[in-house]
């Protein structure tokens, strides 16, 4: 576990879509664009699982994940390495779920499954620039 750089911190906060990738059993990987990815607290971000069925089979199989979080106006991008845990009840759920009720709702979206709640394990610049691929500190 490692606590969160400030610039994740930054690239957060402006609400993007994140893109999360898992391993099947079989191997085969799989990408998600998630629209609820968010800093849970300093070593944890989550997303809300409502369709993510594929992922949530990958990661009850390897908990493994790799998140990519991409602002091309600023030309910021990184990726975030840990391991996920699938929430179904209890205050971090309840916490997301609030946060989420207003959105869900306007949207006409299905009832969240789960909370993904992902402890940090490194931080990765995947910006354009001289230090593209490497890690943050």
């Amino acid at each position: 576990m490692t606590s969160i750089p400030q610039e994740l911190h930054d690239l957060l906060a402006g609400g993007h879509n994140v893109w999360v990738a898992t391993v099947g059993p079989d191997g085969m990987p799989n990408v998600s664009i998630k629209g609820s990815g968010a800093l849970l607290d300093d070593e944890h971000l989550y997303f809300a699982d409502m369709f993510s069925r594929k992922t949530r089979e990958n990661l009850q199989h390897d908990a493994r994940v790799a998140v990519g979080i991409h602002d091309p106006e600023r030309k910021v991008a990184m990726q975030v390495k840990g391991r996920a845990e699938l929430i179904d009840h209890g205050d971090v759920f309840d916490s997301v779920n609030e946060k989420l009720k207003a959105i869900s709702e306007q949207l006409q979206l299905p009832p969240m499954k789960n909370v993904v709640r992902i402890t940090v394990e490194s931080v990765w610049d995947m910006g354009p620039g001289p230090h593209a691929g490497e890690e943050l500190k």
